[in-house]
Parts: C-alpha cells; structure tokens; sequence
C-alpha cells in the first residue's frame, strides 16, 4: 500500500468531513424589510344566516354582523337548513350571479308548511343568499307542490322589504 499518498489525501479527507457535518447556517439576509409579514388568514364561519324575514311586514332581521366576509354560498345554505331542519336545501353550484340550490325533502317544503310558510322560505333564502357578493339571483330546484313552485328568484324582488331594528 502506498503510505505516502495516503498521507497527502488525508487532509482533505479531513476537511471535507468537516465542512459536510458542520450544522446548517441561516441564509445570508441584509435587509429584513424583504421578509414579509404572514398573512392573517380569516376563515369563514361553516354556518351563517344575515337575515329572519318577517314577510307580512316585508321585514328583514340582521342576524349575521360580523367583519368576515362571507363568500361561500355552503355557510349560509348551513344557516338556512339550521332553521328549517325538514326542508333539506342543497348547493348545486355558483354560476354568474346565481345561486343554484336544491330542496331535498320539498313535500314538505311545497305542501305541508301552506303558502305563508313556503312563501317566507324562499324570501328568506333570496334575501340570504343574494347578500354573497355579486349574486343577484337564486335558483331554486324542486318538485312543484301545492304551496310553491322551482323557479329563478330575483334579489329585486325583496328590494322592499325593510331592515327592523332589533
């Protein structure tokens, strides 16, 4: 074996162990403006209702005040099925300014609940669902019934009804 060679490759044997085992640094920042701030990350709350509605004062009830912007049309759906735990509003989807909903169990919905009921249902609905930003409309899915029929519902429609203070 050739001593004298190992001899001469020691050293650098030596230093490179050394310079690979040595713990990490941080890197090299001059300027700690670069370092952004984190971002505060306000999460929605998973069940919202903005509105009661009173339909035979064409009155609206502020529910919801929070500072959180509410931008999924799932919270408010949550709300609404928390209040009206037998009718089963479904989201389908968000199209444009349209709201696409499905009411699951509408015999109920559209017989049971008589006119007023099904009438203040879908106020209450348009009322929550159109205070998403941008949603004019709602779409409203189920098999006709006595008391109420599917169609589109417009945001205008309950321009009239007024804020009761609480």
């Amino acid at each position: 074996m050739n001593y004298k060679l190992l001899y001469k490759l020691l050293p650098f044997a030596f230093v490179a162990f050394i310079s690979c085992s040595s713990p990490d640094k941080p890197a090299n920042i001059t300027d700690s403006t670069d370092i952004s701030e984190p971002e505060t990350i306000m999460e929605q709350p998973d069940t919202v209702l903005f509105w009661t509605v009173n339909i035979e004062q064409k009155e609206k009830t502020r529910v919801y005040k929070d500072t959180v912007a509410i931008t999924d049309p799932k919270s408010i759906i949550n709300g609404i099925n928390a209040i009206y735990p037998s009718v089963r509003l479904e989201f389908v989807k968000l199209s444009g300014d349209t709201v696409y909903a499905h009411i699951d169990s509408s015999f109920t919905f559209a017989n049971d609940i008589g006119s007023f009921g099904a009438t203040e249902y879908i106020a209450g609905v348009v009322l929550n669902l159109t205070m998403l930003p941008g949603i004019n409309y709602v779409n409203l899915d189920f098999p006709e019934g006595s008391h109420a029929a599917p169609g589109v519902f417009a945001k205008s429609s309950y321009a009239a009804y007024k804020e009761k203070d609480d």
